[in-house]
This record gives C-alpha cells, structure tokens and sequence, in this order.
C-alpha cells in the first residue's frame, strides 16, 4: 500500500507543476549518488536536527540529576525593623521574676503581657549555609534512570536515521526510474516521429490512406502526452527527493547511477533472524530497562535518607537600624546530620510502586512481543522479495518480446506485407511492457529496503 500511495502522491502533484520546457540555457546540475543524498540528509534532514538536539537534552537531565547530589551552597542576608515588638507572655509567678519593681503586684494564676526582653528593635544577619545528600537510595536510582535516559535518546536517533535512509532512497530509486522511463520515452517518440514522417510521406504519393497516417499520429499523440506526464512526475519525484534529504527545493538536483547497477539478486535472503539488529528491540529493551529502574526508585522511598547540614555567619540585633551597621557583628555556626525515616503516606508510596511493577511487565511483554514479530518480518520480506524477483524476470521477458515485435513489425510494414494497424498495437504492448517492467523494477527494489529493515541491515552505525 505504502507504495501505491507514493506512485498516487506523485501522479496527484503533477497536475500542479507546469510543462518543462527545453531550455537553450544550459544550467549546472549538482549530481548526487544514493549515499551522497543519504550522506546529506543525515547531515541536513529536520528530524535529525531534532534528534540532535533531544540528545543535547539528555545530557543536560544526566546533569540536573547528578547536580541534585552536589552540595548545595546557599548565602543570605536580613535586614529587620520592629517598631512594635510583640510581647512576652507569661503566668504571674514566672513574670514577677523579669520586674525589678517590687512594688508591682503579679496574682499567680493571671497572665500578663509583658515588654520584649529578649529582642531589640532591629536586627541584622548574614549567612552562608550548606547542605549535602550522604545516602539516598532514590537519588542513586535516578542517577541510574539518567544514563539509561540518555543511552534511549541516542537510540532514538538512530531510529530516526534509519528512517530519514528509508525515505531517501525509496525517493531516489523512483526519481532514477523515472529518468530511465523518460529516457525510453523519448526514444519511443523518436521512432513513432519517423514512421510517422514517412507514413504521411507515402499517403501523399498514394501508396497509403489517410487513415494509416491517423492511426500513427493518434499513437503518436498519446505517447507525446504520456511523455510530458513522465516529464511532470519526474519533477516531482525530484521534489520530494530533494524534501527527504532537507535541501531547499530551489537548490538544483541530478541522480547518478542506474537500475542496472541496484543487483538486488546479491542480497543474501538467508541472514538469521536476530532481533539484536533491530533498533525497535534495543529501544524496548532500554524501555524496560527504565522501567525496572523506576520500579527500584518507588522501592528506595521505603528506606530512610540521611543528609548533612551546616550554616554559619554573623548577625547583630540593636535598638535602630542604623546602630546594627555601626556595631560589631558577631559569628555563629552550626551544623549537623538529619535523618529522614518513611512511616506512614497514605498508603501512595505502595501504589506508585505498584503501577511502576505494572508497567515493568508491560515492557517486558512488549519485549518478548518483538522477538515474535521480528522472525514473522523477515521471512515475509524473503518471501516477497522472492515474489517480486520472479514477477521481475516475467516483465524483463515480456518487454524483451514487445521490444521484438516492434522491430519485426516495422520491417514488415516497410516491406509492404504489414499494416500500420499491426505497428500501433505493437507500440501499445510496447509501451505498456516498460511500464510493466518499471512497476516491477520498483516494487523489487521496495522489497529489497523492507528485507534490509526488517534484517536492521539498512542502516547501521
């Protein structure tokens, strides 16, 4: 199907690009290989830019990670003003003994309010502290996570590579195709354009009807028509080609090569079956890994964490703000470990350890999955590559015949024992076998790049 919708893409595009002209102005045009464009469109294709740049990301989580285990440095400063401090309060024993007036009478079971003894109006204070993770069990875990993390996003560009070289050449290998079936085209319409010259030319002189000269030109008008669709579809399969690669469609873009290099038939169909190949496995694979180790996080939220501590600096309280900057600060500092002991959460730490155990096994059933489809994959590529070589050899052999008929029908017809009639319908069988052949060339050359996925041997680093 993926094939059929590409052919119909292309055939849809070409009603919107106009006729190309033959220029008398010649214009350089870069020439690309398959690899070349390949080569290119690693270098230049968006996805891959984005790839890149989501690798970029990884490290960049890798090290928000690691720097949550750092210590972590903190300064401060205060400034405070109190023009109302708030009151002491106390029973009336206890505040008898901070009133040096004895004449002042305190009931025992009365509570009074009494001035701030132990704080000034102002106060002032700098500081510098640091704390430090001695043992988390999470924090170790997520260090674990971040790595494989990161080892998932290479994957993935690599996954993305493998695609960007599967669109790449599906576009080259239809762009080359075209060029060749254009290349036929032409040669078709130069022998038609002859035998129709001198069908007319032997009209005028009597040896021919009108109608003989009417039958060469229809065949002939319908292969100029179809000539100028080829021409359209190439344009447009050079569009997209030039798209699959990331170059600006303005930049100009030749192909080398040719179908009769591509030797599909040197493929080893016989390669085992190894889902290590396959990018998909190692994605799943460093999936579930991610997942096992999100599963040993929820675990180490059970076990206690410790952490250290320590916070020194100078303050100075005074009676205005003025006097705390003119007086003598004074230092302090203290330190010490905290030790965190999990209890009782509500029951959510167990939960979110179980969903995590729920989609560990789900990885690993995707996993086990994979290995199956892996096997079905590439012996359906073999058998359909098998299919679509022997269909091959079918239309090699038919265009063979076609291409025999035409010449064997235009030597009867210049001999006088055919008819004109006779060349148009081998013309029409003519024309149908190369696009025969060509459909069969291309979907080998399709089979041939699901074979290489389907084996992970259609692009590796």
């Amino acid at each position: 199907m993926k094939k059929r919708f590409i052919l119909l893409a292309t055939l849809l595009l070409t009603s919107f690009l106009p006729v190309t002209k033959t220029s008398a102005q010649t214009t350089t045009t870069s020439q690309y290989t398959l690899q070349q464009c390949v080569d290119y469109a690693l270098k230049n294709y968006n996805d891959i830019k984005n790839a890149e740049l989501d690798i970029q990301s990884a490290n960049a989580k890798v090290g928000e990670i690691r720097g949550t285990g750092l210590p972590q440095l903190t300064a401060g400063a205060s400034i405070t003003d109190n023009p109302e401090l708030q009151r002491m309060y106390m029973q009336g024993n206890n505040a008898r003994a901070f009133d040096q007036n004895p004449a002042h009478v305190y009931e025992p079971n009365k509570v009074y309010a009494l001035p701030n003894l132990f704080q000034l109006r102002s106060a002032g204070d700098m500081n510098i502290g640091l704390n430090q993770i001695l043992f988390d069990g999470s924090y170790i875990m997520g260090l674990k996570a971040a790595k494989v993390y990161k080892e998932l996003a290479n994957k993935s560009m690599v996954q993305t590579k493998i695609q960007v070289v599967e669109n790449v050449t599906k576009a080259f290998y239809m762009v080359l195709i075209n060029q060749e079936q254009l290349q036929l085209l032409d040669a078709n319409v130069s022998r038609l354009d002859s035998l129709f010259n001198n069908t007319k030319s032997l009209q005028k002189e009597g040896f021919l009807e009108e109608i003989d000269v009417n039958r060469i030109e229809v065949a002939r008008n319908n292969l100029l028509a179809e000539r100028t669709k080829f021409t359209q579809l190439t344009g447009v399969t050079s569009l997209l080609l030039k798209y699959q690669m990331g170059m600006p469609l303005t930049d100009s873009l030749g192909v080398q090569g040719s179908i009769r290099d591509l030797q599909v038939d040197a493929i080893d169909t016989k390669v085992e079956a190894k889902p290590e190949n396959r990018i998909e496995y190692t994605l799943l694979k460093t999936q579930s890994e991610l997942r096992s180790l999100d599963v040993k996080s929820n675990q180490a939220k059970f076990f206690p964490s410790l952490s250290g501590f320590a916070k020194g600096g100078y303050n100075r309280q005074d009676l205005t703000i003025d006097q705390v900057f003119k007086n003598h600060w004074y230092p302090y500092f203290n330190w010490g470990v905290s030790l965190n002991v999990p209890i009782i959460a509500g029951g959510t730490r167990l939960y979110k350890l179980k969903q995590s155990n729920y989609e560990f096994k789900k990885s690993e059933n995707n996993l086990n999955q994979f290995r199956q489809t892996v096997d079905l994959q590439v012996k359906q590529s073999v058998i359909n590559m098998d299919n679509e070589l022997k269909t091959l050899d079918i239309q090699k052999r038919n265009l063979d015949l076609a291409t025999e008929v035409v010449r064997v029908s235009k030597i009867k017809y210049t001999n006088g024992s055919g008819s004109n009639l006779e060349i148009t319908d081998a013309e029409n069988s003519f024309k149908q076998a190369q696009t025969n052949y060509f459909n069969a060339v291309y979907n080998v050359l399709l089979a041939k790049i699901e074979y290489q996925k389907s084996t992970g041997t259609l692009y590796t680093e």
